[in-house]
C-alpha cells in the first residue's frame, strides 16, 4: 500500500532560516511543499521518511534565498494491483460502491465487481449479495451498505492531469487519482460474512476469560 520514492527537487532557504538545523528546515519545506498532492504516475505524497543528500548551496543574483538541490525519499501512497486492502463505504449508487481508507477516498468498486448475485436496493440505495443457502432456504440478502467495513482487490490505479483553471466545484468532482477494484471474489465483500464459527467462540471465551480476571481482581 505505501512504497518509499526516492525524489530530486530544489528547495529554497530563507535567510531567517540559515542558521536553523537544514535538515529540519529542509524537510518541513518539502512537507509544505508535496504532503498530500498526487505526483502524476507516482501516487499521493504522505510525507518526507529523510534526505538522502543536500547538494551545493548557491544564492541566484537580487535575491536573499539558498536554493539548495535535495535528494530524498518520500512515503507514497500507492496500492499494488491484486493488493488487497480494508475500506469502509460511504457511498453507495446503481454505478457501484464508494470506499474510503480513512484519509483516501477516491476508491470505486463498479456494480459488475460485487459479488454474484448483487442487487440493487431502491428504496435503500443499497447493494446486498444474494447468498444462496444450503438447506433450501430462500436466499440471504447480505447487505453492503455505508458504514460497513469491506474487504477488496485493487485491479486498477488511474492518474488524470487536471486543468489548472478548474472551478472549485470541478476540482471536488475531478479526480488527479483513483483506484478501482473488485470483491467478487471468495474472501472479498464485508469482512462479517467470512467470520468462522470458531473464531466467534473464541472470541466469546476470550471476552469470558477477561470478565472473570476482572471480578477476581475486584
Amino acid at each position: 500500500m505505501f512504497i518509499l520514492s526516492l525524489l530530486r527537487d530544489t528547495v529554497s532557504i530563507k535567510p531567517h532560516q540559515l542558521s536553523s538545523d537544514q535538515q529540519m528546515v529542509i524537510k518541513k519545506r518539502l512537507n509544505e511543499r508535496l504532503a498530500n498532492k498526487v505526483v502524476p504516475d507516482l501516487g499521493l505524497c504522505i510525507c518526507v521518511y529523510d534526505i538522502s543528500e543536500i547538494g551545493d548551496s548557491f544564492i541566484l543574483p537580487g535575491e536573499g534565498d539558498c536554493r539548495a538541490r535535495v535528494t530524498f525519499r518520500m512515503i507514497v501512497f500507492r496500492p499494488f494491483v491484486d493488493e488487497v486492502i480494508e475500506a469502509k463505504v460511504i457511498g453507495s449508487s446503481r454505478q457501484g460502491l464508494t470506499l474510503s481508507i480513512e484519509f483516501f477516498e477516491d476508491i470505486f468498486v463498479p456494480a459488475e465487481k460485487l459479488p454474484e448475485p448483487h442487487v440493487f436496493e431502491e428504496d435503500g440505495q443499497v447493494w446486498y449479495w444474494e447468498y444462496a443457502q444450503e438447506d433450501g432456504d430462500p436466499p440471504a440478502k447480505l447487505y453492503m451498505d455505508p458504514g460497513k467495513i469491506v474487504r477488496f482487490r485493487t485491479t486498477e490505479i488511474i492518474f488524470k492531469d487536471l486543468k489548472p483553471d478548474l472551478s472549485m466545484e470541478e476540482q471536488k468532482m475531478e479526480k488527479s487519482i483513483e483506484i478501482k477494484g473488485t470483491m467478487a471474489s471468495t474472501g472479498l465483500g464485508c469482512i462479517g460474512w467470512w467470520t468462522s464459527e470458531e473464531e466467534d467462540e473464541e472470541a466469546v471465551e476470550d471476552e469470558q476469560d477477561e470478565q472473570e480476571g476482572v471480578a477476581a481482581a475486584v
